[in-house]
């Protein structure tokens, strides 16, 4: 008959055209799946260039073997970041933020008022601290693969130093500040300064020179253990720092 009109069921194809045309919304499911495949590769990327740039050092890796260690396509690192610069940034930020979780009490301690109320108080919040540090640079598994990552950075700076420093410098200037109390010195004092970076260097040793450490103290590895001793003598050095007489 004319005009009369004919009608037909729809299927997956059909709904999947009219997607693409806009013609109906994508289910929520739909779209929280894609997020959460896209936030695990991502994590996957990272997670894998934080070992190869560990490794190979920015100029020695290759975005080819980041993709392949992380399971990912070659194109991923490009749709997620950029590009091998922005990665190598992403993983510094990574390191700062996962760093950043597990000091941050201990931080948010010595930047609350109180902190430097009394000279008491400025020492025991910078004891703190330094056991903090201990427990998380010595106590994390992950603190390994930062260190080395790190470590390259101090040797030879890239953009993602700038990064590092906020978090470093930050924290290094807190421990200025308590210290600079503890002294009655000014917390810009370069004697400040120094045994602060004392205080610090003496942890990071043993993540440093961890090989050297486990052979010579003929450790099997850093336990609960061996970091309660590691902990116990620091303390005692700390101690000593702030004790020694003060230069002029």
């Amino acid at each position: 008959m004319a005009g009369a009109t004919t009608s037909r069921k729809t299927g997956p194809g059909d709904a999947a055209a009219a997607r693409a045309d806009g013609e109906l919304p994508v289910s929520r499911h739909y779209r929280r799946a894609r997020r959460d495949r896209g936030a695990d590769t991502r994590a996957r990327l990272i997670a894998a260039a934080l070992d190869v740039f560990g490794r190979e050092g920015f100029e020695g890796a290759t975005t080819r073997e980041i993709a392949r260690e992380a399971g990912a396509n070659l194109a991923a690192i490009v749709y997620h970041f950029g590009g091998k610069e922005e990665l190598y940034r992403a993983v510094a930020e990574y390191i700062v933020e996962r760093t950043s979780g597990l000091v941050g009490p201990a931080v948010a301690l010595a930047s609350a008022p109180q902190a430097t109320e009394s000279v008491e108080a400025a020492r025991a919040t910078l004891f703190r601290m330094i056991e903090t540090y201990v427990d998380v640079i010595l106590g994390t598994d992950e603190a390994e693969r930062w260190a080395r990552f790190i470590i390259r950075e101090q040797l030879q700076p890239t953009s993602a130093f700038d990064i590092i420093y906020r978090f470093m410098g930050g924290t290094h200037a807190l421990g200025a500040k308590l210290v600079a109390r503890i002294l009655g010195r000014s917390e810009e004092d370069e004697e400040v300064r120094i045994r602060v970076f004392a205080m610090i260097g003496q942890i990071m040793v043993f993540r440093v020179a961890h090989a050297l450490v486990l052979r010579r103290m003929e450790w099997p590895s850093i336990g609960e253990d061996e970091r309660a001793a590691i902990r116990r003598v620091i303390l005692l050095h700390v101690e000593a720092i702030l004790e020694a007489e003060a230069g002029p």
